[in-house]
């Protein structure tokens, strides 16, 4: 895996040009390029790419780099960080995607239809 993701990286970077501008506590990488137009100028390149399954997505970008990555402002964090608060929580990404940390709702309704059940009256 780690061979692939050289390879896809190699080819990323000479398909698309740009500059790193920092990475977040989780490895993810972020780019600009400002010969392009706004809004396609700046992106993310996943630690963990979408080849085979679905490993990442944009739950995956801490706050503040995605106040970077739509155009919210123009420092990086690495550049200004973000204020710290005693009311702001550590980042979690979306726990749908990973089968043992998703959220099931229970029901506590009474069916309105039940099965039937032979033998039973």
């Amino acid at each position: 895996m780690a061979r692939n993701r050289w390879v896809h990286k190699q080819w990323y970077q000479r398909r698309v040009r740009g500059t790193l501008v920092g990475t977040d506590d989780q490895g993810n990488e972020y780019y600009e390029n400002n010969d392009y137009f706004m809004a396609r100028n700046r992106w993310v390149q996943f630690k963990k790419p979408n080849w085979f399954m679905l490993e990442s997505d944009a739950s995956d970008v801490p706050p503040e780099w995605h106040r970077w990555l739509h155009n919210m402002t123009d420092d990086t964090p690495v550049v200004k960080p973000p204020v710290e608060r005693k009311f702001h929580m550590d980042h979690k990404p979306n726990p749908t995607l990973n089968f043992e940390d998703r959220y099931v709702p229970s029901t506590t309704t009474k069916p309105k239809v039940e099965a039937w059940v032979p033998g039973k009256n």
